[in-house]
């Protein structure tokens, strides 16, 4: 037994020109939306945190706000320049091309793996034709040739010591 359809009997479907009336309707009070809320928003404004005077904090054992402010602020000590971790500060030239591990773990940062490395590519590549020429040793990027440049040559003697 077939069902059949009778012609006459209205479609529960809209028509296509109905469908996009309504979808663009629907994009308008969407865009409408949008805007009014955008419009109604305050403007964003950054305002720096509030700065507690340093006299204050450290004086917060104090009952006079009065004599917390008149104090005079101590002076900060400056600290002297670290060398690298476990390392002594270093001064002169490494020349690339003829350094030892040894000397090259007299570098910051340098340890007896990445000096095996230097010393490996060189045998590898031949001579080092520029300092920047490091980085295409695994372990030595730019921050790492940066903090070593002035330590590093690649002609002369080698004159680097710890001081």
């Amino acid at each position: 037994m077939t069902t059949s359809i009778d012609p006459t009997t209205p479609s529960l479907r809209p028509t296509a020109p109905i469908r996009r009336i309504g979808t663009a309707v629907a994009l308008l009070a969407l865009a409408i939306t949008v805007m009014a809320t955008w419009l109604q928003s305050a403007p964003a404004v950054a305002k720096p945190a509030p700065k507690t005077p340093p006299a204050a904090a450290k004086n917060a054992t104090t009952t006079d706000p009065v004599e917390a402010e008149d104090t005079p602020k101590e002076p900060k000590a400056k600290k002297a320049p670290k060398a690298a971790k476990g390392k002594q500060a270093i001064s002169g030239k490494l020349n690339l091309n003829t350094a030892t591990v040894e000397q090259l773990t007299l570098l910051p940062g340098v340890g007896p793996s990445k000096a095996e490395r230097v010393i490996a590519f060189r045998k590898k590549n031949g001579e080092f034709k520029r300092v920047a020429d490091l980085r295409k040793v695994k372990g030595f990027g730019y921050k790492t040739i940066k903090k070593l440049e002035p330590y590093l040559d690649i002609k002369g003697t080698t004159t680097l010591a710890s001081k």
